[in-house]
């Protein structure tokens, strides 16, 4: 158990048997016949429900099943990001929980050569959870990834997500105006949540925003479904949605060249919402002139790429204040105003801290989104029609002031929000 998460006191009763997490259906409303699988849900549902329960008690944000074939396999937790173990599955006990976990979260449980996706409803300490499963075949067998949602307590707006009022600003800025807006950064730095954020921020009163993809569990709040035909391809429903009169359009995103070129045709007739696998934001919109073989054609089209690095948040119960060196104050670049820093509670010698039991003794208790833009103002849309790789692209974002992750982190660092060594770790990673 990390930071004690999961473990009772010496002083509660030892006695007390753990409630477990309840299932109570799927996300697609499927209906599960647990009858007919009596042996797998006997042989792997007590086991499942136990490593999910201990997830949830850890909050963990994902758990992750990966095979080691006859070995079994081992269980990943990430809790604010930081990836913990979660016990090892031996021999078949692995199989037999990623079976029965596809089963309730209504998977073809015997489908193991291609990519499932699902979800459970649970219930577990008086909260919600959508339990949001994927799965995808490997050389040692099936990998099985989780997101734990706590749904009362899911963050999707900016605001939530603890954007700064200026990046809430560029957001309704740049959505406001007919053209491209992308969410991009590597696998696993929260792209889709941005997405997800900048479709939030868009100003509800002034603009009729529609989703033409799949968006999964997350709350859309005044995003509508716009209801494709079947085998519908998107160029033809986003002419449908402008006969509509819809403002923006939120599209699957931008993997393939098709997906890419029918979004960019319809660039002046509407306003597009999409995100898309890069380094970074200016990779990005390298990769774009890439893909379309016409940088000018980017320079027109797109508004602005955003990216996002997600930091974690110091424990308000056990966070340490402590005076800086003010040499190390004007090393990194803070405020000369700035006198006092945050960090994670640290012993002195010999000296023993009880870990605090809000944050379970990380000293950490949630992440912020940091978020840097690559706006395509006139002089930066000069650069990018010109071919401009992202290392130009970022010169002339520098020159522009526009938002970067160092400000961003730096403003946290400062508000006492983070700490140092948290943001040092981040850029690291």
């Amino acid at each position: 158990m990390i930071f004690g998460f999961g473990k009772k006191n010496q002083e509660e009763d030892l006695d007390d048997e753990v409630e477990l997490v309840l299932f109570q259906g799927t996300l697609s409303g499927v209906e599960v016949d647990i009858a007919s699988h009596a042996r797998l849900a006997e042989v792997g549902l007590l086991r499942a429900k136990e490593i999910v329960t201990d997830a949830l008690e850890r909050r963990a944000e994902m758990l992750r099943i990966e095979p080691k074939g006859e070995k079994g396999a081992m269980v990943q937790l990430y809790v604010d990001g930081i990836g913990y173990s979660g016990g090892r599955l031996i021999g078949k006990e692995g199989l037999a929980v990623t079976q029965v976990l596809k089963l309730v979260s209504g998977l073809d449980p015997k489908q193991r050569t291609k990519p499932q996706s699902g979800g459970i409803r649970a219930e577990f300490d008086d909260r919600k959870y959508i339990l949001a499963i994927d799965t995808k075949p490997t050389k040692e067998g099936e990998r099985l990834t989780m997101q734990l949602v706590d749904v009362k307590n899911a963050k999707y707006s900016p605001t939530e997500l603890g954007f700064s009022s200026e990046s809430v600003e560029k957001i309704r800025e740049l959505t406001g105006e007919k053209g491209i807006v992308l969410a991009a950064g590597p696998p696993g730095t929260g792209v889709t949540s941005l997405a997800f954020a900048i479709l939030r921020g868009i100003d509800a009163y002034v603009q009729a925003t529609f989703a033409l993809c799949d968006t999964g569990h997350r709350e859309l709040g005044s995003v509508s479904k716009f209801e494709r035909r079947e085998e519908e391809e998107l160029g033809t429903a986003l002419q449908r949605l402008i006969r509509m009169e819809g403002d923006v359009a939120f599209v699957e995103p931008f993997d393939n060249e098709k997906t890419v070129r029918e979004s960019f045709e319809k660039h002046e007739e509407i306003t597009i919402v999409s995100e898309m696998k890069a380094r970074d934001a200016a990779s990005a919109v390298e990769s774009l002139g890439k893909i379309l073989k016409d940088p000018k054609l980017v320079a027109e089209a797109v508004n602005g790429v955003f990216g996002q690095k997600l930091i974690r948040v110091l424990c308000e119960k056990c966070k340490q204040p402590y005076r800086p060196n003010p040499k190390l104050i004007q090393k990194v670049g803070l405020p000369e105003e700035v006198q006092t820093l945050y960090r994670p509670p640290q012993p002195e010698p010999g000296e023993e801290i009880r870990p605090c039991r809000r944050c379970g003794g990380s000293g950490y208790l949630g992440r912020a989104a940091m978020i840097e833009l690559i706006e395509l103002t006139d002089d930066m849309k000069k650069v990018v029609a010109a071919g401009g790789d992202a290392a130009a692209i970022k010169t002339q974002a520098r020159k522009e002031k526009m938002l970067t992750f160092r400000e961003e982190g730096l403003k946290l660092v400062a508000e006492g929000r983070t700490s140092l060594e948290e943001l040092q770790r981040v850029f690291r990673a």
